[in-house]
């Protein structure tokens, strides 16, 4: 880890220095980043604090734990945090981390953010990331200028071997709590208790988890973000599906997995088989120089070819995929770029400068728009859902004698499948960061 973090800082620091000159070019110009860890935030009329995260720029360059530390980068000079330790007896301090970045930095030790704000001094020729505050006004430096943070926004999607091997690692530990919940899915234990497992298996909390795991039984997998974790254990107890990762110095895992139990309607542990065997297809489908768009809409086309060879829908495939009948099965995007964030920022940035590729208007919550590039990390999430409210208003519709909808009710209280796994592109093609640790429902 050393050495590959080393390598990071080292790649990282000759972008910068490449980013501000590109900015200066276009009038922004700075001496110097100052990359702010965050402040922490209480619930409005409340002394609770909302769980703390820290800035997504700061985090890709250091994994340091707390609030309100300060990262300065200046081009041809080492890296100067300065951290802020608060002596305190109301917390627990912030743990050390098992990792290399303080003998890459030059690092000093606060006792306030306002001790670490001084030592600074006046820094009108800086640029700020992070949240405008006391810090910034302190400093006097110009906030998140929109160039530069185009800039930077930009080159996350640009993952290190240091960055992929994080998310790697990220979904190892994700796996630890898959393959736990998958062993307890046949004792038909509650949402709550799955949950549970999967937090032990991971030695993670709840804040610890990069998203609210989603953990489904029966038609719950068909709301697709969905956050209730039911008490008793499940009424039908067929399908189960759970979308959870973990993190790794700050990283995150997204993996999703649909199982089905014994005794499952036969149409749809056929459906689940057909859509693992289209997202293996999808993943061996992504490389550099791909369009993420085009590589939906195969996706689309494959789930459009699945529930017409099933006879969900009996128009033909190429009708149903002009009369967009493929949305109401599968209503999201493909995926999205994974990292610091889950849904990592850049996806829809038109080029470094800025700017936006929409997406398609018949595709509209699709997150990424842009190529492959080498060193992006994707995700690859196809879905295949039974959601009344999408089905509900095309049964009377002109072509409502499309679908089979007495095959379409039996499998609304299944609610749906959706098989997701974390992919680097390379040079090469592609590298799937989380299938050889979490296996397929098969």
């Amino acid at each position: 880890m050393l050495e590959l973090y080393a390598a990071h800082l080292d790649t990282l620091s000759q972008r910068l220095t490449k980013i501000l000159q590109a900015a200066a070019a276009e009038g922004e110009k700075f001496d110097g980043i100052v990359f702010h860890a965050g402040s922490q935030d209480h619930y409005y009329a409340d002394d609770r604090e909302i769980p703390f995260v820290r800035t997504p720029h700061f985090s890709r360059l250091c994994p340091t734990a707390g609030k309100d530390h300060l990262l300065v980068y200046e081009p041809g000079k080492k890296f100067r945090l300065l951290r802020v330790l608060p002596p305190d007896f109301w917390y627990e301090p912030a743990q050390e981390l098992d990792h290399p970045y303080a003998a890459e930095m030059d690092v000093q030790r606060f006792d306030s953010a306002d001790a670490a704000l001084l030592a600074l001094g006046s820094l009108p020729h800086h640029a700020f990331l992070g949240r405008a505050g006391e810090a910034s006004k302190k400093l006097g430096a110009t906030v998140e200028p929109k160039g530069l943070m185009a800039l930077l926004d930009w080159d996350r999607a640009y993952k290190s071997a240091y960055e992929v091997e994080c998310v790697r690692e990220a979904g190892r530990i994700a796996s630890l709590g898959h393959r736990a919940v998958r062993e307890a899915v046949d004792r038909g234990l509650s949402e709550r208790q799955l949950h549970a497992v999967y937090l032990e298996a991971t030695q993670m909390l709840d804040h610890q988890t990069p998203y609210n795991n989603i953990i489904g039984w029966d038609d719950h997998g068909s709301i697709l973000h969905y956050q209730s974790k039911d008490t008793q254990p499940p009424r039908l107890g067929k399908t189960l599906l759970i979308d959870a990762g973990a993190n790794c110095f700050g990283y995150a895992s997204d993996v999703t997995r649909t199982y089905a139990r014994a005794g499952t309607d036969a149409l749809f542990v056929d459906l689940l088989d057909r859509m693992d065997d289209l997202q293996r297809e999808l993943v061996e489908s992504v490389g550099p120089g791909v369009d993420y768009v085009s590589l939906h809409e195969q996706a689309m086309r494959g789930i459009v070819g699945i529930v017409c060879e099933t006879g969900l829908v009996r128009c033909g495939e190429d009708a149903a995929f002009e009369r967009g009948h493929g949305s109401a099965f599968f209503p999201h995007g493909l995926g999205h770029h994974l990292g610091i964030q889950v849904h990592d920022i850049g996806g829809r940035q038109a080029k470094p400068k800025g700017g936006e590729n929409a997406p398609p208007a018949n595709y509209p919550f699709l997150r990424t728009t842009r190529a492959l590039e080498p060193g992006n990390v994707v995700t690859i999430e196809p879905g295949l859902y039974f959601i009344p409210l999408l089905l509900d208003p095309l049964r009377p519709g002109k072509h409502a004698a499309d679908f089979d909808w007495d095959r379409i009710d039996a499998m609304i209280p299944l609610g749906g499948i959706r098989i997701e796994d974390n992919v680097c592109v390379t040079e090469e093609g592609r590298q799937d960061l989380t299938r050889p640790y979490i296996p397929g429902h098969r």
